[in-house]
């Protein structure tokens, strides 16, 4: 579907309001090698590498210092993250972003500077507002995230007032008080699987970096970033693919994209998911487009060019301008999910609805599948798995045979849909009696471990932990399932609690 005939279905929009509750993605995570043989596990900022085998744990970075999300190579020998690294010296860590940042940086700053000082002269704005915290409110600041309000406030007082105008009028309280807001940058980190010592610094932002995959072939990698106006978990993130054998800056492949990326399976493109219009209502759903880009050219190089020099629009110093092709007119939201299959398909995450449509019917969030072959659309859940999932589908994992889904639903629960298949070969692996008994999004998302055996989260009282639910385990646990719901192993039996404190 074109952009001009969604333009003319937009009055659908207005019926598309959040009418059931989407969890995000939990920051907490564990991702597995193509074998299952090496795990990548990510609790509350601290990172290890995890033996599939035994469970062992080998920890590389300490809490608090990670992004959400890390990833590990398909073949098992790199992984890669992103570092928080706080501020101390500020003119030392604009050394070390780059100079397009510093740019677009210095420019927003100076539109504050601007803006203040011209509320101070017009006495709009006193120095008991901007301490109550008015200066973050500014007409020009509260358009950005917090984040980068921050990096706003340092850069202006620490390099734009050197004349101490707008400090003297403000007071040293007031300048004291906006810079205590703390700043960090973030590295995107690149390191051997059996030397974990060993670090490469892939790429540096003022933006958080996380949510990391590689291509199938290893070649290559990709991050996202929270975008520095509005609030990037409703209104997306930025796509960005460095190239691991080309010494070239990231590029950025797209602005305000879905959560849910993918690689295709020969990693020559990526599919995402983006809005049509980028103002829109945050508490909706709108009306979006499934995109796959083109990313590698005939010679196998990243299809990248660089940003003008005069441009301080753009975080990036290159852009992929690999040709994108629209697929299909889809209802976006940000947390929704992306699966390539090996066969032309591609199952995504959306939302249902039926026309006519009126403000009291419920739409309901699904998984689709694409063809690439012949463009063919289809819901592919019955009711039965919707209902289950009940708008946690945006979690789904295909299974590396393409046969099976992996299914989240609600309060941790978990099954596995076989697809175009009895529905007697679907299983509920966790049902709602051994549920966390809350309504807080997902934990852990469960995920696929090599071919046929599966990691997820359990309760207490599941029957995986113990026989008597009246006598539940002292705490959770991650599993390692086979694909028919049996137990294979207690992944996670000589962890320390804190690792499994959910």
């Amino acid at each position: 579907m074109t952009k001009k005939n969604l333009i003319n279905f937009s009055l659908i929009a207005m019926y598309t309001a959040a009418i059931f509750i989407l969890g995000c993605i939990p920051e907490d995570s564990l991702q597995w090698s193509a074998d299952g043989s090496t795990g990548i596990y990510s609790k509350e900022g601290a990172l290890f590498l995890v033996d599939g085998k035994t469970g062992s744990l080998t920890q590389i970075a300490a809490e608090e210092t990670t992004t959400p999300w890390p990833a590990i190579s398909p073949n098992g020998t790199h992984f890669a993250y992103g570092q928080i690294v706080p501020i101390e010296d500020f003119d030392d860590a604009l050394n070390l972003i780059p100079a397009n940042q510093i740019k677009m940086l210095q420019t927003h700053a100076a539109a504050v500077k601007e803006n203040i000082r011209e509320k101070i002269d017009e006495a709009s704005i006193s120095k008991t507002e901007i301490i109550g915290g008015s200066l973050f409110a500014d007409n020009v600041l509260k358009s950005y995230n917090e984040e980068y309000r921050n990096w706003i406030v340092h850069y202006l007082f620490e390099k734009l007032d050197n004349d101490g105008a707008i400090a003297k009028k403000l007071g040293t309280k007031t300048v004291e008080k906006a810079l205590e807001k703390p700043v960090n940058y973030y590295r995107l980190i690149l390191t051997p699987s059996d030397d974990p010592n060993k670090r490469t610094v892939v790429a540096t932002s003022i933006q958080k970096i996380w949510k990391i995959s590689f291509s199938p072939n290893g070649k290559l990698l990709t991050y996202v970033t929270d975008r520095i106006k509005g609030d990037s978990f409703k209104v997306g993130f930025d796509l960005y693919i460095a190239s691991l054998s080309e010494n070239i800056p990231a590029a950025l492949v797209e602005q305000a994209v879905a959560i849910g990326y993918d690689f295709r399976p020969d990693s020559r493109a990526i599919a995402y998911m983006k809005p049509e219009v980028e103002n829109f209502d945050k508490d909706k759903f709108i009306l979006g487009s499934l995109v796959e880009r083109t990313i590698i050219d005939p010679n196998d190089r990243l299809i990248a060019s660089p940003v003008d020099a005069n441009d301080n629009t753009f975080l990036a110093t290159n852009i992929c301008s690999g040709p994108a092709e629209e697929l299909a007119g889809i209802f976006y939201y940000s947390w929704f999910f992306i699966s390539y299959a090996y066969d032309g398909r591609i199952f995504f995450s959306s939302v249902k609805m039926s026309l006519p449509s009126g403000k009291l019917d419920e739409e309901k969030g699904t998984i689709f599948c694409y063809d690439t072959l012949t463009g063919a659309i289809s819901e592919i859940l019955p009711q039965i798995a919707i209902d289950f999932s009940q708008g946690n589908c945006h979690l789904f994992a295909l299974s590396q045979d393409c046969q099976k889904i992996l299914l989240p639903g609600n309060k941790n629960t978990l099954g596995i849909y076989a697809l175009g298949r009895d529905l007697n070969l679907s299983k509920v692996l966790i049902d709602e009696n051994e549920s966390f008994g809350d309504d807080a999004p997902a934990k852990l998302a469960s995920q696929w471990k090599g071919r046929d055996e599966i990691s997820c989260l359990v309760a207490e009282n599941s029957h995986y932990l113990c026989p008597d639910p009246n006598n539940p385990a002292r705490r959770k646990e991650i599993v390692i399932l086979d694909a028919e719901g049996n137990l294979q192993k207690v992944l996670s039996k000589d962890w320390p609690d804190e690792l499994l404190d959910f």
